[in-house]
């Protein structure tokens, strides 16, 4: 399995963890601000921890994409 086997790239600004509706902004803001994945778990409780791990993974592995991906939402969101 490859870790973008876990997400649904539904645009180029809208990429969601497989079968929710949580993006993967959301766990990445929650480990940004220093939450452990069980942690994390606490807050998005319908995820499971091979997800929250996927998701950080591929956060680590894509840094600087999903750094710039951030930063638009956050502009968008304003």
């Amino acid at each position: 399995m490859h870790l973008e086997d876990y997400f649904e790239f539904l645009s180029p600004d809208d990429i969601r963890i497989k079968g929710h509706r949580i993006g993967i902004d959301d766990v990445i803001k929650y480990y940004l601000q220093g939450y452990s994945p069980e942690q994390i778990l606490e807050e998005l409780p319908t995820l499971n921890l091979e997800k929250i791990f996927a998701t950080l993974t591929y956060y680590l592995h894509n840094r600087t994409e999903i750094d710039a991906y951030m930063l638009r939402l956050e502009k968008w969101r304003e």
